[in-house]
């Protein structure tokens, strides 16, 4: 039996909602590009209009779809092209519907990843409809896989964190990730429980530019979300910042293992 699976979807429209007269009719916008991120074959994969039969085979074969706003955008967009096959009958966690219930009001993909992963996304909308107008299939397909990416790493986040940030009033203030509910270990317990345990830890981390390196790191005190820790890529003491820790394994003993207190 081939397994289910779980897929990242963003796409990318051949008109603006001005050109077929509102909102209302979001399924005349047209589709130009499709990017999906695929947890099975663990790559990203993109469909052009002419590629949309192979999609359908991979939409048979999932069990959740993850996006942004896509509940209420992206599948209704896409629906028009699949006239005997219902989209949202596909489970679906829509990132923004989450947000929403959470908040009471909505916000946007760029503000929810800056806040969360200190990077956002690569440009707007209307670029991609100027990509396909101008028949620029490069720009257009990284543009859209880019958002597919963002998207990804969100939810992910907030899979492992059990939260997502956005910025209030200059504050960054925590959004709960309901989605998270069913993973019994999050970052924050498997830091403290290395700390405890004398475990080294690899990390990815996201600097203040928002890139993410690979470290190895032997705790030697935390102090709310400060991290204060022996890094082995730089071979000295640095401190890091809880949350901008993406993601944590224990890959074995911290070198030099001593008993600190929270």
């Amino acid at each position: 039996m081939v397994k289910k699976d779980t897929i990242v979807l963003d796409l990318e429209t051949k008109k603006t909602f001005d050109e077929v007269g509102g909102q209302h009719n979001k399924h005349l916008l047209g589709v130009s590009f499709v990017g999906v991120y695929s947890y099975n074959q663990k790559k990203y994969l993109g469909y052009k209009e002419e590629e949309f039969d192979e999609l359908l085979k991979l939409f048979k074969n999932t069990e959740l779809i993850i996006g942004f706003n896509s509940k209420y955008f992206d599948l209704p967009v896409l629906q028009p092209y699949y006239d005997k096959f219902d989209l949202l009958k596909i489970p679906h966690l829509d990132i923004l519907e989450e947000i929403t219930n959470e908040l009471g009001h909505r916000l946007k993909l760029e503000s929810v990843a800056q806040s969360t992963l200190g990077y956002g996304k690569s440009g707007s909308g209307l670029d991609a409809i100027k990509y396909f107008r101008e028949n620029d299939w490069e720009s257009l397909i990284k543009y859209c896989l880019d958002d597919v990416k963002v998207t990804k790493e969100v939810y992910e986040y907030g899979l492992d964190h059990g939260h997502i940030f956005y910025t209030n009033y200059g504050n960054k203030e925590k959004i709960l990730a309901s989605w998270a509910e069913k993973k019994n270990i999050k970052i924050e317990d498997l830091i403290k429980d290395a700390f405890k345990k004398g475990k080294q830890l690899e990390i990815d981390y996201i600097d203040d530019e928002g890139n993410v390196t690979k470290r190895k790191i032997d705790i030697k005190r935390i102090e709310g979300t400060k991290i204060k820790a022996h890094c082995h890529l730089r071979d000295a003491i640095r401190k890091f910042d809880l949350y901008k820790i993406k993601k944590a394994k224990i890959v074995g003993k911290m070198a030099n293992f001593q008993g600190f207190l929270f």
